[in-house]
């Protein structure tokens, strides 16, 4: 029996789990985490301090677990999937509109983790089609599943060559378009990684301690290897202790709330960015 299933049991038994955090309690600390990280960048000119932003380091893999354990749970995966990519292209539409009807100074209204996840959810799809088509020997399945997987990847370097190449200025509008409608691995915010992260998220539920060292090899890689000028690392290597609320979830859903995240991420985010924009304005 694994590990949620053991909590699980425990809990409908009348026990204790000795595990603290609910799903909805996870959540509820990337969203505290999340707000101090989007009011240095909402207000950073009013002098909002940097270290603000090291709090939201481990977000993105909090809400990348939660999602895969969204994935695991819901009766249906493709509408599971659909809801990302619908918001992540609504999402996109309001930060193009209030950027242009109310420009910020040094503020970049482009946060969209929507497509993060919904790239996360696909790919878990993906690995799990392939899974089963090897458990069950079933090589369409198994073509199916690499071909789903290539697709975005090809999409996302077909990006890249539209705007890299000679024609570069021509084909931009359209790859500019085409970003704000298909999201890929190589353009979502935080990248390929976050998504890889996402599969073994997924891949390894039945074993926490794998799990939580997914976001501390991720953010030991960007230690090692991500650094400035100056010699100063990427803050964003403290996604480790994204860790810690992991391997403290227990596995239960808590309360309910099934879509308060979706409009709080973009309804504060908005909200900042208005007030930031009524205060140069003033």
């Amino acid at each position: 029996m694994n590990n949620i299933t053991e909590t699980a049991t425990i809990i409908g038994q009348g026990g204790r789990s000795r595990l603290p955090l609910t799903g909805w309690a996870v959540k509820m600390i990337g969203i505290t985490l999340m707000v101090m990280d989007h009011l240095h960048q909402m207000f950073i000119n009013q002098g909002a301090p940097g270290w603000l932003s090291w709090f939201g380091r481990p977000v993105a893999a909090l809400f990348i677990f939660l999602c895969a354990e969204g994935f695991f749970y819901t009766r249906n995966r493709g509408r599971y999937i659909l809801r990302f990519l619908g918001l992540f292209i609504l999402m996109n539409l309001a930060n193009r509109l209030l950027t242009g009807f109310f420009p910020v100074e040094n503020v970049e209204l482009i946060n969209n983790i929507f497509g993060t996840l919904f790239m996360s959810a696909f790919y878990m799809l993906m690995a799990d089609l392939f899974r089963r088509g090897i458990k069950e020997k079933k090589p369409g399945r198994i073509l199916l599943a690499l071909g789903g997987a290539l697709l975005p990847l090809i999409i996302g370097m077909a990006f890249a060559v539209m705007i890299s190449g000679e024609d570069g200025m021509r084909f931009s509008k359209i790859a500019l378009a085409l970003f704000f409608l298909i999201p890929t691995p190589l353009t979502v915010e935080g990248g390929f990684a976050l998504v890889i992260m996402g599969i073994a998220f997924f891949l390894l539920r039945n074993y926490r301690w794998a799990q939580a060292l997914a976001p501390v090899a991720v953010g030991l890689l960007i230690l090692l290897t991500s650094r400035g000028e100056t010699g100063v690392p990427n803050a964003q290597w403290l996604m480790v202790f994204a860790a810690l609320p992991i391997l403290l979830y227990n596995g239960l859903r808590g309360r309910g709330d099934k879509y308060f995240f979706y409009a709080f991420y973009p309804g504060h985010i908005y909200l900042f960015y208005l007030i930031a924009w009524f205060l140069q304005a003033k």
